[in-house]
């Protein structure tokens, strides 16, 4: 996801395939009476097709191939050469699936099923292959990456919980890090706290050599920090629903050196005049604007500034935005963060395919949230899905019909009685091929949904959703489904939860604005020691912040399932 390269096991015998002809193998396989010599011969055509790109042929090569007709080095190096190759063809389920028939796993094992796990959306199992390679390798290892720290951590970061068992103190001491990193919540909390375990591990692997992201703590200098929201005119109470958030996060930071924060109405004056000003006035870091229209002026308005800048929304293009390939002179990119739903959808495909959930019918309306959120969860979803879309919500259960084809099974029962001349005892029924449903739909449309579902014989499935269908006062009629849901409301940590209850975000319809205003004091305190490059995961109010090349802000939301109690998180 972050560039890894995959892992091309040392162990394989590469070297001496080199210009060998994958085909002229398989044929001389073809001519062998001896089974181990087939196998050698066709885990060599595998070799040197995984080495040209040829995963499909690889993954042909060792078809015939059974792990156990061979011996213990051939079938460990069968499910090598077969992980590599179904990774090569982005199938990762099944690349996992032929690691784990490995006996002896090697550190390049543990390096390609880390890749593996965090292309799956596993981040504690990719964090728990690249830390365990290097207990298997040691710390100066040639076959280990040079940035396998910097995976380590990035993997670290994203990941939502620590195994129960550890196998040393560097293992142990890895994961205590990571936790006591979140825990601090806060830039200067942090700081803190990477020094209590520098203090602690001071010959970790992490202490002698550090991500970057830490290292850069040890020189951090609180800034300035210019917040331009629109506080007067039509769009005040969402300026001042974001103010308020920023302002919880300060006050929840205990440190003495915190950024100063001086706040500028964007509704009152035109956002590229607010930047001069609180250029002049010693700002060192920009925060806002927050209507997207106005981030779009702004983003042109400062295109050539290097002034670490987060606007509050996405723009509408990529071009819109400086990169890394921007002029001379233009250091710092624009940093994007916002509350799309784009981030839900693609949490929710991640989840539900760890959840081992492969035949999806996707429900959704013509809504733009709807369609954005769909192309986001295509996007995301390795294999393709059955949609139902429906303009109105009268036509929902027709659409789920069409899609479920019981308007075909009616069509063959009709065109059977025709051609018998007589009338049939007939029960329509459903496609039987699906393992699962997406409602991309608001909560009146969820609850329309279910009895569509149950008439339409689709009621045994699991229903997962973003958070739209839960944006109702009565969730019974949605009992069991699986959404998305923002820490904030889902896991709060105590400054969160006091946040929360200030000002009742759980029916303050400008909830999410609170939680977006939250993460931005976080981010903003981040944004001095941040590039373009930077590979940055940070637990927020709102989803756990991940930075991507370029300088967009993304959000991984976990998922909480509706009981008769409310909203449980799902593990």
């Amino acid at each position: 996801m972050y560039g890894c390269q995959s892992t091309r096991n040392g162990s394989s015998g590469g070297a001496e395939l080199d210009g060998m002809d994958a085909y002229a193998l398989l044929r001389q396989a073809a001519a062998q009476s001896s089974e181990a010599k087939h196998a050698r011969l066709r885990l060599q055509a595998a070799r040197v097709f995984i080495d040209n790109s040829s995963y499909l042929e690889a993954i042909r090569a060792l078809e015939p191939l059974s792990p156990d007709n061979q011996t213990l080095t051939n079938r460990d190096q069968l499910g090598r050469l077969r992980a590599q190759a179904w990774q090569g063809i982005g199938d990762f389920v099944q690349a996992e699936q032929a690691l784990a028939t490995l006996t002896n796993w090697q550190p390049a094992d543990l390096l390609l099923l880390a890749e593996i796990c965090q292309a799956r959306g596993d981040f504690r199992c990719s964090a728990e292959g690249y830390i365990q390679a290097t207990i298997d390798s040691g710390l100066d290892a040639e076959e280990l990456p040079s940035d396998i720290h910097e995976r380590i951590w990035l993997a670290l970061s994203r990941a939502r919980q620590a195994p129960v068992v550890f196998t040393d103190q560097d293992h142990h001491g890895w994961w205590l890090l990571q936790e006591q990193i979140r825990a601090a919540g806060s830039i200067t909390g942090q700081i803190q706290a990477w020094r209590n375990w520098q203090s602690r591990f001071p010959s970790h692997p992490a202490a002698i050599r550090p991500p970057v992201a830490l290292l850069k703590l040890d020189d951090y200098q609180a800034p300035q920090v210019g917040l331009l929201l629109p506080l007067s005119g039509p769009y005040a109470s969402a300026g001042i629903a974001v103010r308020d958030g920023l302002i919880a996060a300060y006050l929840s930071e205990q440190a003495a050196d915190k950024p100063q924060i001086k706040f500028y109405d964007s509704g009152r004056t035109p956002t590229p005049l607010l930047f001069e000003q609180a250029l002049a006035e010693g700002a060192d870091v920009m925060v806002g604007p927050l209507i997207k229209q106005e981030v779009e002026k702004f983003a042109a308005a400062t295109r050539f500034s290097d002034v670490p800048r987060l606007v509050l929304n996405y723009l509408a293009s990529p071009g819109s935005a400086p990169t890394t390939d921007s002029p001379p002179g233009m250091a710092t990119p624009l940093f994007q963060f916002g509350i799309a739903i784009e981030d839900e959808a693609t949490s929710l495909a991640n989840h539900v395919l760890l959840a081992g959930v492969e035949r999806l019918l996707v429900v959704h309306s013509q809504a733009r949230w709807s369609q954005r959120a769909l192309r986001a969860f295509t996007d995301s979803w390795p294999a393709p899905v059955i949609t139902a879309e429906f303009a109105d919500i009268k036509n929902i259960t027709e659409a789920v019909g069409e899609a479920m084809q019981v308007a075909a099974s009616e069509a063959r029962r009709t065109e059977i009685a025709n051609i018998l001349g007589q009338q049939l005892e007939f029960l329509p029924r459903a496609r039987s091929d699906l393992d699962g449903v997406i409602a991309l739909t608001t909560h009146v449309e969820s609850q329309a949904l279910v009895p569509a579902l149950r008439f339409h014989f689709a009621d045994k499935l699991p229903v997962y959703a973003t958070s739209q269908a839960a944006k109702g006062q009565d969730l019974k009629d949605i009992r069991g489904f699986e959404l998305t849901q923002m820490p904030i409301f889902a896991s709060p940590s105590a400054s969160q939860q006091s946040l929360h209850d200030a000002f009742d975000l759980a029916r303050n319809s400008f909830a999410e604005l609170y939680a977006l205003g939250f993460d931005a004091y976080r981010i903003a305190t981040w944004l001095p020691i941040l590039n373009a490059q930077s590979q940055v995961a940070l637990p927020a109010a709102s989803g756990y912040l991940w930075l991507e090349p370029g300088g967009k802000f993304r959000r991984d939301l976990g998922v909480s399932r509706v009981t008769k109690g409310g909203l449980v998180p799902v593990d």
